[in-house]
């Protein structure tokens, strides 16, 4: 068979996998445990999905459909940012629980999900070749998401080796910056956006006002887009929870960036977010961005083409977040139901003594097994992902992909299954890693 029948693009992207993990996550899916009909069954604890709340989705999903008329629009064409009557409930429900602070309806638009929102927000603001540093560890997919179509180059900015020197707080300096900007530029490249996840994504980590603040000036005064990812915005941990608020060295509250935009006005400031988390809705497809560039929105009016959000899923969307009552009732129970699978996770780390990064919010914990590794390599590393899959079922992210030094780092997905299954997958995991370190 001809193997050059594709674009050498298409050629690049028909050999491997996206994440390294989707096929043993399939492999897992197909396997759920279940203690009556499967107590051998397998736990995912590698894909961020919030199935602690999907439940109370359906429930009012089903209800829209069922109880309300679908309006004539959902069958044609519309603005290719998205419905104006949705985009002004999505600005309202940003004004009112996400940002606190005003959004115009025209600074935000819509794309089918937050890849498609990375994506087309890195073809509108940088050129290829262009640099995006991203504080490591970080998304996998960030790398695929800015780099397979718009050829953005990803920077993995290392501000720690060991987990333990962050504590709970995000590590980027001004100072860092600095030095990585002029090692870009020594090679001729240019620092075009810095891209930061808050709540973070492995870690957990979450950035306070003031360190917003000093980033976005930096940022403004040296010509480098800020993209803020809030797409976790409320999938937050109660740290003054009894079992776990000694891991917390300071008090850092959930502060948006979009006030900061608000306040400095610059065409340099960007914000994400989605509904796939927090709402539990990675299914449906849903990214936002919210910017005050004019040029950045009306770009994104026409690039935007190619990944609209279906009208159907607009229309549910906007119904849905008309509902303040059930907005008040989903976000602290959200908090809670998070809280609680995430303390399920820390009482088996701290049982056996498995270093690890205080969450703050997002659905992860981030782990150090490095003590199990049998070699300090990424071969290493996957060997010993694999082993704990096939002898315990529990399926987590390895660190490959993260971009982060250190072998032997692992992602948990602590909101993936429900917890009474959760606190079985704990079980499986430390008695397995409790035999495999007697043996080394």
């Amino acid at each position: 068979m001809n193997k050059n029948n594709l674009s050498l693009r298409g050629n690049e992207q028909a050999t491997g996998h996206a994440r390294i993990d989707m096929e043993l996550y399939f492999d897992a899916v197909q396997n759920l445990y279940c203690p009556e009909t499967n107590p051998n069954g397998a736990f995912p604890l590698n894909v961020a999905e919030n199935h602690l709340m999907s439940g109370s989705i359906k429930k009012e999903l089903a209800d829209i459909t069922s109880n309300k008329t679908i309006p004539d629009w959902i069958l044609n064409y519309t603005d290719t940012l998205g419905n104006p009557e949705v985009r002004e409930t999505i600005s309202r429900f940003m004004e009112n629980y996400l940002c606190k602070c005003p959004i115009h309806p025209d600074s935000i638009g819509f794309a089918a999900g937050a890849s498609a929102i990375i994506e087309i927000s890195s073809f509108v603001l940088a050129n290829k070749g262009d640099v995006v540093v991203i504080p490591s560890p970080s998304y996998p997919m960030y790398s695929n998401d800015m780099g397979v179509k718009s050829g953005i180059e990803r920077y993995d900015l290392q501000t720690h080796f060991h987990i333990e020197e962050i504590g709970s707080s995000a590590p980027v300096s001004i100072t860092i910056l600095e030095d990585v900007k002029k090692e870009i530029e020594t090679e001729g490249k240019q620092f075009k956006i810095l891209l930061i996840t808050s709540p973070d994504n492995p870690t957990g980590c979450m950035y306070g006002e003031g360190q917003l603040r000093e980033l976005a000036n930096w940022c403004m005064k040296n010509g480098v887009h800020l993209i803020v990812n809030e797409i976790y915005a409320f999938s937050q941990i109660d740290t003054k929870d009894e079992l776990i608020r000694e891991d917390y060295n300071e008090e850092v509250s959930f502060y948006s960036f979009a006030n900061i935009m608000k306040d400095l006005n610059s065409n340099f400031l960007h914000l994400w977010y989605g509904l796939s988390k927090d709402f539990a809705m990675s299914g449906l497809r849903f990214g936002i961005v919210h910017s005050l560039n004019g040029d950045f929105i009306n770009a994104l009016r026409n690039v935007n083409i190619p990944h609209m959000v279906s009208n159907h899923t607009q229309w549910m969307i906007g119904e849905l977040f008309k509902r303040d009552h059930f907005l008040k009732e989903y976000i602290p129970e959200n908090k809670k139901k998070l809280t609680a699978s995430y303390k399920e996770v820390v009482k088996t780390l701290k049982n056996i003594g498995i270093p690890y990064v205080p969450a703050r919010g997002s659905l992860f914990i981030w782990v150090d097994l490095s003590k199990y590794l049998k070699e300090n390599t990424d071969k290493g590393q996957e060997d010993l992902w694999i082993s704990v899959y096939e002898n315990t079922g529990v399926l987590l992210t390895p660190g490959q992909g993260f971009g982060h030094q250190k072998k032997g780092l692992f992602r948990i997905v602590h909101s993936a299954i429900q917890v009474a299954h959760l606190t079985e997958a704990m079980k499986k995991l430390e008695k397995y890693l409790l035999t495999v370190h007697s043996i080394n």
